[in-house]
């Protein structure tokens, strides 16, 4: 980065609800983010914990904190959106209640976005901890250095890789808005993140740093966890996808070349809507 050029402004987002148990453990890690353009705004959808109060508190201490207390129950969807809509600056991440970061994170996403026009989004591999505090690494390596837009659209629609990964990372705030932010479905929220991070896939290369930065706690009540996994549901989520390769920016070649495969899926999925079983594909 040009050394004259004014530091890039980042905002990280938090869509709080019933987290009063573990949150703390968020709030301290974006207080130690060693970035310091740094402003946190966090949406408490509207419960019946003391999250809002752990995260008055926290703001209390640190004026880089701004604490919004909803008085209607917006769901993710609706909070992440609300969220999105509230920052101004160049780049935004969402800062989840259940994910710890690294003190540096931050910084080293920043420095990728930076020093590389062509990406839209910047991330880090991810330790998860499951509620049997079992432990699984993810990494989302096959979109690197992938350059034509629809073949990064074939490997974020494919659903047999952890294309999850990159939701928690650094973005530019200007293409997330052009596309609306994230939307729900005929299944509702269930991986609502998807279909946005493929259409946000559609409009610059994502980039990887290859270190473990993000530790992520599923709880007993995290939002995943309450998922099905139905047949239903990911036949709904594709059609979203469907949904975004239609309303992009893409030519009419290309929109043509990703919904084919698409519409065979659909086609072939669409009779077994009946069984609800699970999908080998779990998040």
């Amino acid at each position: 980065m040009d050394s004259h050029k004014k530091p890039s402004k980042v905002t990280a987002l938090v869509p709080a609800w019933q987290s009063a148990g573990f949150i703390q453990a968020t709030l301290d890690c974006l207080s130690a983010q060693t970035y310091a353009p740094l402003e946190i705004i966090i949406s408490v959808d509207k419960c019946d914990d003391s999250t809002y109060e752990i995260c008055a508190a926290h703001a209390h201490n640190d004026p880089r904190f701004r604490v919004i207390r909803q008085q209607e129950r917006l769901g993710y969807v609706g909070n992440c959106n609300f969220l999105l809509n509230q920052a101004n600056s160049d780049y935004v991440l969402f800062a989840f209640h259940d994910d710890i970061l690294n003190s540096a994170y931050i910084e080293k996403l920043v420095n990728i976005l930076d020093s590389r026009p062509e990406v839209v989004l910047s991330y880090s591999d991810v330790l998860l901890t499951n509620t049997d505090e079992s432990q699984e690494q993810w990494i989302f390596e096959e979109i690197e250095g992938v350059h034509d837009p629809v073949q990064r659209g074939f490997i974020m629609m494919r659903g047999d890789n952890k294309w999850w990964v990159p939701n928690r990372g650094l973005f530019r705030l200007e293409p997330a808005r052009r596309i609306q932010g994230l939307k729900s479905h005929r299944a509702g929220e269930f991986s609502a993140d998807w279909p946005w991070l493929f259409h946000m896939s559609l409009l610059g290369e994502f980039a990887r740093i290859p270190e473990t930065l993000c530790y992520k706690y599923y709880k007993p009540d995290s939002l995943s966890r309450s998922w099905k996994f139905s047949q239903r549901q990911f036949f709904e989520v594709h059609a979203a996808i469907m949904r975004e390769i239609w309303i992009s920016d893409l030519t009419s070649e290309q929109k043509l070349t990703l919904t084919g495969p698409m519409a065979r899926w659909l086609l072939q999925h669409k009779p077994d809507l009946e069984s609800e079983g699970n999908h080998k594909y779990q998040r």
